[in-house]
């Protein structure tokens, strides 16, 4: 419960500085910065060293492909209905269609299912979600891009998210944790990295929240309700039924597996959309109406998957 209530109240903090100009332009990307350079790492270092190694990884590794394959499925049957142009199916893809596993992720798995499971977003992330939005999320933004790209071709675009995705600094800790699993490391050094991963929840959270900018949608109603459903509660089920159906499996880790496909939209890829020209008005909106509401969706994703 005390994570939680860190959790809730830095989200509102950062929302509440942001209305009362405490703090200076782009202050939000600077602290996601430490968040990404510091906290997250420490934190990757210490769970690859302790999580189990075995098949069920495959699991949370599969999430973020499965969602995104559906996202296409349904917002593409959204577009046939409804007739949205190409660059709000693009920006649906890019955001609603992929989970914000880290910055609410990571918060959100320690305050409801304790940080002995923090592990699980790692794997939905490295394996998953970053290399959808690297691989096929680029491949997309292109395809649906109305804007003209000076030279570069989708191979060269591809190879440089996939090097993007290489040298992020979490995805490098989470392997230098793995190759030195078996090794014996001072206390001191754990101990350290422990008090700086401490400072993840905190500054993650507060970070969302500085750049939350909740606007009246103005004939964005539709995509933006559909976004959000498939989202908070169309992805979490697909996932569930890939987990008990596909997998055989609705213990803890398929528990978390499919509480982070409950997240919100994610930012980097409501970024990835923003740079593309795919739906700008969209893409914020999905990403500043999410997120809050997730704290509604969320509790209710946890009760339902802790009564299987």
């Amino acid at each position: 419960m005390d994570s939680l209530f860190v959790a809730v109240s830095c989200l509102l903090l950062g929302v509440l500085l942001r209305r009362l100009g405490r703090l200076p332009e782009g202050a939000d990307r600077t602290i996601s910065g430490v968040v990404i350079q510091l906290s997250t790492p420490a934190v990757c270092f210490l769970a690859a060293r302790t999580m189990p190694i075995s098949a069920e990884m495959l699991l949370p590794a599969s999430m973020a492909w499965v969602i995104f394959a559906g996202g296409f499925a349904f917002f593409g049957l959204a577009q046939r209905i409804f007739g949205f142009s190409r660059e709000t199916f693009g920006c649906l893809m890019l955001t609603a269609a992929l989970s914000n596993v880290i910055f609410i992720g990571l918060p959100m798995i320690e305050a409801f299912f304790g940080h002995e499971l923090v592990y699980v977003a790692f794997l939905c992330d490295s394996p998953g979600t970053s290399l959808v939005l690297a691989l096929p999320g680029v491949l997309l933004a292109m395809r649906f891009s109305p804007l003209e790209r000076p030279g570069g071709s989708a191979a060269s675009q591809v190879w440089q998210s996939v090097r993007r995705v290489i040298s992020f600094p979490p995805f490098q800790a989470l392997l230098l944790g793995l190759v030195l699993r078996g090794v014996s490391l001072p206390e001191w050094l754990l101990g350290g990295l422990r008090h700086i991963g401490m400072t993840l929840v905190p500054l993650s959270l507060f970070a969302v929240g500085l750049g939350l900018t909740l606007r009246p949608p103005r004939g964005a109603i539709r995509p933006l309700a559909l976004g959000l459903a498939y989202k908070l509660a169309l992805a979490p089920l697909l996932m569930l039924g890939v987990a008990a159906w596909g997998f055989g499996n609705t213990g803890p880790v398929a528990q978390v597996t499919v509480f982070e496909a409950a997240m919100p939209p994610m930012v980097l890829g409501g970024i990835l959309a923003t740079d593309n020209g795919l739906d700008p008005k969209l893409a914020a909106l999905l990403v500043s109406v999410g997120t809050p509401l997730s704290f509604l969706t969320l509790p209710l994703w946890h009760w339902l998957l802790t009564g299987l």
